[in-house]
């Protein structure tokens, strides 16, 4: 069906608290800026909503006095999305953050949640289950959850695992986030069942995949005064890569992925169902440092093709990403809770494997005759499965973007302006060392100092340039816009993970085209005529 009812609450019983003037600076300074670095010089007000009947209200006032607003809760973004430098306001999402329900419908495990709920909170929730409490559950899920406190074997995960655990649930809805373990389970889409959204006019809309699907790119909205209005959908070509580019336009879409990396333009989403899996039993990363990138592309090429095992993920490190962490061993000494490789020297490949322990053990067998099949030296490898050492190879993973960071802090000093370049795009698998070739092409032929790391599985690295001063900044910035056409070429997406919020406005310039951009300011009028949510986001 492709109609959707919309209703509107009755009574609001409390306003919104809010807070302005020199309050705002002394309590939510921070809400000027997020993880991108971009920064607002000021804002009117800030919002705390702590229920959907305040949020309404909020939006009400929004509306009434022709305001507008960002949504803002952990700010772990890097693409500005948060930052209110075209809006008025600033919705706080932080004190809606509550579990709602654990359960079960046809045999899938699902999570229902508020928006501020921290991802890391869930991870916890889901780890402990008998110390947690769900605020509002339906008598089927109060019913599954008692279940799963007396059965502590039974253990649920959200396998996503978007690299930022200080992130909340609707950033990362609203993002259509994702990580190192999207290459087995896909990004954050695939695994939201149900959202409930308010709109500019603050109306609310339930969706539930499956329920709501466009008839020859088709929407019919029914208002509650029986009144009904008409969203016709165009079809925009989207890569087959990974890729978050705005609205996934399709005739034949579910209405609940138009929200769902729509980075807070069309609605506030209120409420969020998310499918949950069970937890492999086992699990094992193994790491091999090779050559050169040559070998490392044929590896993840022979790996992506054996049908005997299936990777939750596939990571890289260049050999800069291992000689900054080699360094940073160096200056922790017995501090540091990185590994003593047995190689340091080359190109690092991370295998991670899951399932039962016996099939988990005969995967990593197959894993070291892929290494030996392009050269490798099975030698040179690292294998965890303890959990002091998974988390050491955590630790590994996430220290290459803490000392790329470190390095632009420090040069910041002489240069306050400065910051890094960081890219985020994917191209198909048979274009992954046509990429690797234009990424090394291009960083010689500019002289920039880079790190390259990341989702390899996907063919989405991120190549971290370090510019020392602002000429090389300027110089990063236009390869990375001549490296953009040359990946739309490929076939691929200028923005796989990280959205496009106000930093890649053009980047999604290189990607679509006028009709595009037309088609998708079309949904954003129907939604959101005056700009009340996010102005100057996406478009």
């Amino acid at each position: 069906m492709n109609h959707i009812h919309l209703k509107k609450l009755r009574k609001i019983l409390q306003e919104c608290p809010a807070v302005t003037g020199e309050d705002i600076l002394r309590r939510f300074a921070s809400v000027l800026e997020d993880e991108s670095r971009l920064r607002a010089d000021s804002v009117e007000t800030v919002y705390q909503p702590r229920s959907i009947e305040e949020l309404v209200s909020a939006v009400n006032a929004l509306a009434m006095d022709g305001k507008s607003c960002v949504f803002s809760a952990g700010r772990t973004g890097i693409a500005g999305g948060a930052v209110p430098i075209e809006a008025d306001s600033v919705v706080m999402m932080t004190e809606m953050n509550r579990l709602l329900g654990i359960g079960c419908h046809d045999g899938q495990y699902y999570v229902r949640a508020e928006p501020g709920l921290v991802l890391a909170d869930l991870y916890g929730a889901l780890e402990n289950l008998g110390r947690i409490e769900c605020y509002a559950p339906t008598t089927d899920e109060q019913v599954v959850f008692e279940e799963l406190k007396a059965t502590p074997d039974t253990k649920l995960w959200f396998p996503v695992n978007p690299t930022e655990a200080t992130a909340h649930i609707g950033g990362i809805v609203a993002t259509n986030a994702s990580g190192a373990r999207t290459y087995r389970y896909g990004a954050v889409r695939d695994w939201v069942r149900a959202l409930t959204v308010v709109l500019a006019d603050g109306s609310l809309l339930c969706m539930r995949r499956g329920e709501v699907v466009a008839e020859n790119g088709r929407f019919i909205f029914e208002h509650e005064d029986g009144s009904e209005r008409v969203l016709d959908i165009s079809e925009i070509p989207w890569p087959t890569t990974k890729a978050t580019l705005g609205y996934p336009l399709s005739r034949t879409m579910d209405l609940i992925d138009l929200f769902i990396g729509s980075e807070g333009t069309l609605g506030a989403v209120v409420e969020i169902e998310l499918a949950l899996a069970i937890r492999p039993e086992f699990m094992m990363g193994v790491m091999v440092v090779l050559e050169s990138e040559q070998q490392v592309c044929e590896l993840v090429d022979k790996s992506r093709k054996d049908t005997r095992v299936t990777f939750d993920a596939i990571e890289y490190f260049d050999k800069n990403a291992l000689r900054l962490l080699q360094r940073k061993k160096a200056q922790a000494g017995r501090a540091s809770l990185l590994p003593n490789l047995h190689c340091w020297q080359g190109f690092a490949l991370y295998f991670e494997i899951s399932g039962n322990e016996d099939q988990v053990m005969q995967d990593c067998k197959i894993v070291l005759e892929l290494i030996e099949a392009v050269g490798g030296n099975p030698e040179n490898t690292w294998a965890a499965s303890y959990h002091d050492e998974v988390k050491m190879q955590r630790v590994f993973r996430h220290s290459v973007p803490e000392e790329v960071n470190a390095i632009i802090g420090q040069r910041k000093v002489a240069h306050p302006g400065l910051h890094k370049v960081g890219t985020d795009m994917a191209v198909p698998n048979d274009k992954l060392g046509e990429v690797f070739d234009m990424y090394r092409r291009g960083l010689a032929a500019v002289g920039l100092e880079a790190v390259i790391f990341g989702h390899i599985g996907d063919n989405h690295v991120h190549v971290n340039m370090l510019p020392k001063d602002v000429h090389e900044l300027r110089r990063a910035k236009e390869l990375y816009q001549q490296w953009a056409a040359e990946v739309v070429a490929m076939g691929g997406a200028v923005a796989a993970e990280h959205g496009i919020g106000r930093m890649k406005k053009s980047m999604l310039a290189i990607q679509c085209s006028g009709e595009d951009f037309a088609a998708m300011e079309e949904v954003r009028r129907f939604f959101d005529p005056e700009r009340t949510f996010s102005p100057g986001v996406l478009f």
